[in-house]
Formats: C-alpha cells, structure tokens, sequence
C-alpha cells in the first residue's frame, strides 16, 4: 500500500504543474517578452512547483497590474490557477489514503517490532509535518513575510532547496534496510531509512499544505482574474474557456454512464494517447454500446477516426455528439478544425460561427479569423477594450468605475435610468419607458447617443443597419452578458450568420458609404 501511494506522491509531484495548457498565443509572447519579466515568470512557476502558490501569485498579479494589456501575463495567472485548483481536491484525497495505509499498515504490523519501530517513526514525522504547517512562512500559503528579517527568510528558503528539492523521487520503503547501519538516536532506525522517512514528511507536508488551501475562495479568485483577463485582453483565450467551464459547462452529460462504459471509455482514451487508434475506436464503440448518449465517447471517436483519415466517419460521430449535447460547442469547433486541416474554408467557418453562437469563446474567434485568412480576406471582431464590466441589475454597485463624463461614464449612468426594468440576467421586465429586450443594448444605445460622434464608429455603424445588438453581444462579448447573449442567439440564429458575413466583408466595397457616414470627420 505504501509503495503504490509512494507512487501516486511521484507523479502528483513530478507534473504538479505541467506546462500542457500554454497556448500558441502564449509561446509567441514569450518570445517578445522582456528577459526580466521572463525571469519573474520563471520564479512564479518555481514557486508554484515548491507549493508557495501565493508569492507565486504575488509575483503574477503584479506583472498583471503593470501590464494590463498584455494577454501573456494574464494568461500566465490564470493557467497556473487553473491547474492548482485541479489538484486541491486531490491532494485532500491523497492525503487521506496515505493515512489511511499508515494506520492500516501499523495495524498488521504490530507485532513486529522492526516494522513497529519504522512506522513510529513515520508517526512522528507526521506530527512534525503537522506542527510545522502551522507555521505559514514557509510553507507556500504564506501572503508574504511579516516582521522577520527578509534577509534571514531568504536564508532559510535557500537552506530548505539544498536540504531537498521539492520534485525529487519519492523512494519506496524497503524493510530490509532495517538490518543495516542503525543509528543511535534511540528508535533503532538506520540512517538511511530515517533519511528517506525525513524526505517522505516533507513531501507530505507540503501536499498537505496544498490540501489547506480554501477551495471555493480559491475558485472565485480564478474566476475574478479570467474576467478581469477576458474584460482587458481580446485573446484571453484560457481566461474565456475557463469561464465557459467553471460556470456554464458545470454538469457532465455522461453521469449515468456505468463503470463497464466508463472503463471502455478510459480505455479508448489510453488507446488513443497511445496513438493506437484501431483500438481506440473498438473500445469508445464498446462505450457507446453499453451507454447508447456516451457524448464524451462519440466526441473522441471523431477524433480518433479523424487520425485514421475515415472522413465520413469523422463528419457523421461529431454530429452524433452535437445532437446529444447541442449547448456544447466542442463538436462544432472540432469539425470546423476538421474542415480547415482538409482546405474545407467554407465549411469550417460555417461549423465555428455555429459554435462562436453556443459560446462566444476566444480562441474560437481566433480559429475563425486562420480560416477567413486562408480565403485572402482579413477577419476583425471589432472588439475593443472596455474600463468597466457590464452592466448588471443583481448588485446596487459597481465592481469598477468610468471615469467622469467619459463615454463609459455614461454607459454606467444608463443602468440607474432603467434599474427596475430590467432582470438580474438583463433582460427586461414589461414597462413604459423602453421595449428594448437587452440591457446592454439599451445602455450602449444611450452611450452612443450622448457621445461625441468620432467615437466607436463600427458600433455606429451596426446601429444604422440595425445589428447593434450583434456587435455588442458577440463581438464585445464578456461572460458577465452570457445570459442575454444565449437569449439572442437561441431567437436570432439566422441575423447571427448575416452579422458575421458583414464582419468576414467589412473592407468590401460594398460598405463603403456606410463607412463614410460614421468615419470622424476630419
């Protein structure tokens, strides 16, 4: 039992935070970046590989405020949450099964006095672990030194690296070694084994520092900064998909599958990885006869028929998926990337414009602007960086304020001329003042009309041919303004497909005059 969790502690060390989620976007920023905002990047994720995830985020959020409008440091923040968050409920898990396998190992061993004397002293390495984390300066839930000598914390950190690397193996205990060597401090241990038990409590200490930490403050800081991301960078792309996940995509559609399907499923998916796609299309098919809606099953099956270059196949199982899920938008923009990697243009922004309406994703916009690029055309959302959230009718306060008599000033002064008219999600309660459905809509309206006229000139634009509502709920789309954008597209799926022919041909000749009539006047 030991050995097996000894092995699980490995790995939970080993990947605790891979560098798996770093998008394209990411590695083309780091390129550019400057060599000392490289250097604290790399002394964040030190610190999150130690366990001391708040100096970690100390450093993260502070290269966030001085670069507001650079996607990189954002992104950087909210991946490294991400993957912290993952592992919280796990490292309580883990916690508790090497407890559970100490007890149960003293247990059966009682009546062996060498094995006794071993997980004694395992028992008081815990009690050590467990006295030293209440001492939080050093043990990574620390929110910064308090009146001790910064110079003597240093120190002592530099001590703890040399002592024992964070990340290094964990070795199994062996029972022979208690033959050998023994020290003389009285609990009749080698030396060796005393300094593999002494390397196992500091793992275990730091895991179970990891396991303190609050997991639902943890998640609300997360979905802070991908807002905070999402609101001051366009292409935010984890910021957007993490909000998508952590508060619209909270239910998984497979619950009811059983454990014979459910292990069918995980065997397709090592099958898969294993890039052995012959079996991992009988295994996700062996899923999908033992569970008829296995969506995660039909959704991998296109991909693995996608390998073996089975098109039809492909088409037919991502359709499959967005039939039994089609509030899901991943069939939809695998099939787009489908299409794109078969020179299918056409058709794959078709099947990303069908997602972008499920959800206005990030990273789905950027998947669409590589395809209209592969036709000759340029692709611009339109999208602009906005100082406030949007407007809400659920708080009596503003989370961020415009700045007086600004444009944004004057949005914010919209929501108190229609407060009692409108829902918490934004949409409006019958009255006599205005029949607009959106609130968003509603205040952008008013913005625009109490603004100077040289100010967002294709918001202007939308507004003459009517398809405001498109611009402001698509291509300024913020999570904060889900619920009245899934309300449009569900009623306008049709304009939805129009609005976005307008943007792939907005350079056409086509809308010249329309251009000139909301251009500043020189």
């Amino acid at each position: 039992m030991v050995e097996r969790i000894g092995y699980r502690l490995i790995l939970l060390f080993l990947l605790f935070l891979s560098q798996t989620e770093i998008v394209l976007a990411q590695k083309k920023a780091e390129q550019i970046i400057p060599d000392a905002e490289k250097r604290k990047i790399l002394r964040a994720r030190k610190l999150f590989n130690e366990f001391k995830i708040y100096e970690g985020e100390r450093i993260l959020k502070d290269l966030v405020h001085d670069h507001p409008n650079e996607a990189y440091y954002h992104e950087a923040l909210v991946q490294l949450q991400h993957q912290v968050l993952g592992r919280l409920n796990a490292a309580s898990v883990e916690l508790q099964s090497y407890n559970s396998s100490l007890l149960t190992d003293s247990t059966n061993n009682s009546g062996d006095d060498d094995d006794y004397a071993l997980h004694e002293t395992q028992k008081a390495n815990q009690l050590v672990a467990k006295k030293d984390s209440v001492e939080v300066e050093w043990n990574g839930l620390d929110t910064g030194p308090r009146k001790e000598d910064k110079k003597e914390l240093r120190k002592k950190n530099t001590n703890e690296e040399e002592e024992s690397a964070i990340n290094e193996a964990v070795v199994t205990i062996d029972s022979s070694l208690i033959h050998e060597d023994f020290d003389e401090d009285g609990l009749g241990l080698p030396k060796k084994q005393k300094k593999i038990n002494s390397s196992l409590a500091k793992k275990l200490k730091a895991l179970s520092d990891l396991a303190q930490i609050p997991y639902d403050a943890y998640k609300l800081d997360l979905i802070q900064n991908c807002r905070r991301a999402t609101l001051q960078v366009e292409f935010a792309d984890s910021a957007s998909a993490y909000l998508r996940q952590l508060l619209v995509d909270t239910l998984n559609p497979d619950i009811r599958a059983g454990d014979l399907a459910v292990e069918a499923y995980e065997n397709g998916l090592d099958e898969l990885n294993g890039n052995d796609q012959v079996s991992a299309v009988k295994y996700f098919n062996k899923a999908i006869e033992l569970f008829a809606d296995y969506y995660a099953a039909y959704l991998h099956l296109g991909d693995a028929y996608s390998f073996l270059g089975k098109d039809s196949d492909v088409i037919r199982k991502y359709n499959d998926a967005n039939l039994l899920q089609p509030t899901k938008p991943e069939p939809l923009e695998k099939l787009s990337q489908f299409f794109y990697q078969r020179g299918k243009y056409k058709e794959a922004a078709a099947a990303c414009i069908a997602a972008i309406s499920i959800y206005p994703q990030q990273d789905y916009m950027q998947l669409l602007k590589r395809i209209v690029n592969k036709t000759g055309k340029d692709f611009n959302t339109q999208w602009i960086q906005r100082p406030v959230y949007p407007l809400t009718t659920s708080k009596n306060y503003f989370e961020l304020f415009a700045k007086e008599k600004t444009p944004w000033w004057q949005y914010q002064v919209a929501e108190g001329d229609v407060h009692s008219y409108f829902d918490t999600l934004g949409m409006v309660r019958p009255n006599d003042k205005t029949n607009e459905r959106y609130l968003e809509v509603y205040a952008w309206k008013r913005m625009l009309r109490d603004t100077k006229k040289d100010t967002f000139q294709f918001a202007r634009a939308m507004d003459k041919i009517g398809y405001l509502d498109c611009y402001v709920l698509i291509s300024c789309f913020h999570h904060d303004l889900y619920g009245q954008f899934a309300d449009f597209a569900k009623r306008n799926p049709e304009k939805i497909k129009d609005y976005f022919y307008i943007l792939i041909n907005w350079e056409d000749k086509k809308f010249d005059k329309l251009r000139k009539e909301v251009a500043p006047k020189k």
